[in-house]
């Protein structure tokens, strides 16, 4: 399903991955492993797209990231390290706003919120300001988040 070969991101004369390859096959659970600074969460923003590689490749299911990123990208969940999250919005706002972005149809959104809000534990929340959640609650509202759209590739950092 995912194949990466010879991943390397470099910031100026830094490198962040030297040439990193892998397989992951379809229904994997994968893990990376490393101390603080060892590359692993620019694996995974690489592999999401939010971040090119320097060099090497990346495809999906045959698909170069590189050349052809959104089928890809709309079948993946992704939860960063730190969620980009509006503190001032309530849960469900929050929710239906990502299923937005996630591009479900409008009379699709509600359902899809219901669902994700119900496999997060979120329902007794769903009407209170984020900036009020505590931080595993807010872990889950990024899980609930990632989950929109059933993606069929998950990526949590």
């Amino acid at each position: 399903m995912i194949k990466v070969r010879q991943l390397t991101r470099r910031y100026g004369k830094n490198t962040a991955v030297g040439n990193v390859s892998f397989d992951i096959g379809r229904n994997e659970i994968v893990g990376l492993l490393g101390h603080n600074g060892a590359g692993k969460t620019t694996i995974m923003k690489m592999l999401s797209g939010y971040l090119e590689p320097t060099a090497g490749t990346i495809s999906i299911d045959g698909i170069d990231l590189a050349t052809d990123p959104h089928p890809i990208q709309q079948q993946l969940g992704y939860l960063p390290e730190n969620l980009p999250i509006y503190p001032e919005m309530m849960v469900a706002d929050y929710l239906e706003y990502a299923a937005t972005l996630t591009r479900i149809p409008a009379g699709e959104r509600l359902l899809a919120v219901r669902n994700v809000v119900l496999a997060a534990n979120l329902e007794e929340r769903i009407l209170d300001p984020i900036e009020t959640l505590s931080r595993g609650m807010r872990q889950r509202l990024g899980l609930a988040q990632a989950l929109l759209g059933k993606p069929r590739l998950l990526i949590f950092d």
